[in-house]
């Protein structure tokens, strides 16, 4: 049975306030109670919600929103401050767990074209639970806040190739070299075309709109911004995430930043509390029910794979122990990309129907973890560095 879309949010919302409040009556995070949410309304559970496409569309405006707002709160001088991280950092981190994926899965027999594909679906984290984790607590502008988002940003770019890439490691494309140049051209005349227009077109286009004196018609235009330059990186065939971060980082150089944060914040907070929910419909606790130890070691394997990528990639930054660290714990999920890369995998034979199943509950656990890593990722680091210095 088809439901009405307003039907359909006050029954995800009804329940979302009984799970939470359960969550937080055992201080469990509310993140967590999402993707409960999620499991329990899944079609796959209880059946409560079937075909509810609306979910999906609000969780991709969610997560538009918060990495919007994520650009507005830094602003491109910031970002020039850390293109170290950036691009030595998240390349490390990506080669580093790659290499390391791609070692660990051919000890268990699997081809090389297929190790490599593990490694680049392993390495993508989740931008929206760790961005939204160090929002919450205030960590972006640390040390280790501020590492974790160069990777986080590198990762949303690196997508890309590894997207080009997969029919070539299936057999299915031999022109790579054509590929990976056109890519470049357009990174760098996206990147031209947010310079220009953070000093020549977006100023006095906001500068006019607010001679109505209506904070309603600037929210409009602001939005209009976002649809605009991440429809422009979609079609440029990048991620509709990076073009929602590269507005922010447009609007944060205008006058009128502080005005946008104070808009955006609402609906942000509603919205992505989708993206959280359609996660948790994805997972089929039966997967989990017929294999639990190809799951959960799965679950381990990758925690110990993305904290040692990570770890390393912060050492070679020659940052702190106790910054790698902690920088290594918030990156160890799978990431919201990571669902797009497998699914283009097994289109093309890259992985198998079973590796593909048991893969959803994996990538939803180490989501689900993450909240109570990040809250507890102080004294993991006091207890890890006591442990490497003795």
């Amino acid at each position: 049975m088809h439901l009405p879309i307003l039907l359909t949010i006050g029954i995800i919302f009804g329940i979302t306030i009984l799970v939470v409040l359960a969550c937080n009556y055992f201080k469990i995070p509310y993140l967590v109670g999402f993707l409960l949410t999620g499991i329990i309304v899944s079609p796959t559970t209880f059946g409560i919600l079937n075909g509810a496409t609306e979910v999906e569309v609000f969780a991709e405006i969610g997560v538009i929103l918060l990495l919007f707002s994520v650009g507005l709160e830094f602003s491109i001088k910031n970002l020039l401050k850390i293109k170290k991280y950036v691009l030595v950092g998240g390349t490390l981190q990506v080669i580093f767990t790659i290499l390391l994926s791609t070692l660990l899965s051919k000890l268990f027999g699997v081809s090389w074209n297929q190790a490599v594909f593990l490694g680049f679906i392993v390495t993508c984290s989740s931008t929206a639970i760790v961005i939204k984790q160090l929002q919450d607590r205030i960590e972006i502008p640390t040390s280790h806040g501020k590492l974790i988002l160069a990777i986080l940003l590198f990762q949303d770019i690196a997508i890309v190739p590894m997207m080009l890439l997969v029919p070539i490691l299936s057999g299915q494309s031999s022109d790579w070299v054509m590929d990976i140049a056109i890519l470049v051209l357009k990174l760098g005349a996206l990147l031209a075309g947010a310079v220009l227009a953070a000093r020549y077109l977006i100023p006095p286009f906001l500068a006019t709109v607010m001679k109505t004196k209506s904070q309603e018609v600037f929210l409009i235009a602001t939005i209009f911004i976002v649809c605009m330059i991440t429809t422009i990186t979609s079609y440029l065939g990048l991620s509709l995430a990076l073009g929602a971060f590269i507005a922010g980082l447009i609007v944060a150089e205008t006058d009128y930043n502080k005005l946008a944060i104070s808009c955006f914040l609402p609906f942000r907070y509603v919205f992505i509390s989708f993206f959280f929910i359609s996660l948790g419909m994805l997972l089929d606790y039966r997967v989990f029910l017929e294999n639990p130890l190809l799951v959960m070691m799965g679950v381990f394997l990758i925690l110990i794979v993305k904290f040692f990528g990570g770890f390393l990639a912060g050492k070679s930054l020659r940052v702190s122990t106790k910054t790698a660290i902690i920088s290594s714990l918030m990156i160890m999920q799978i990431g919201e990309f990571s669902f797009i890369l497998v699914k283009a995998g097994f289109n093309q034979g890259l992985i198998s129907e079973t590796n593909f199943k048991v893969f959803i509950p994996v990538a939803i656990i180490t989501m689900a973890i993450t909240p109570l890593v990040i809250q507890n990722a102080d004294r993991l680091s006091n207890i890890f560095a006591k442990t490497s210095s003795v």
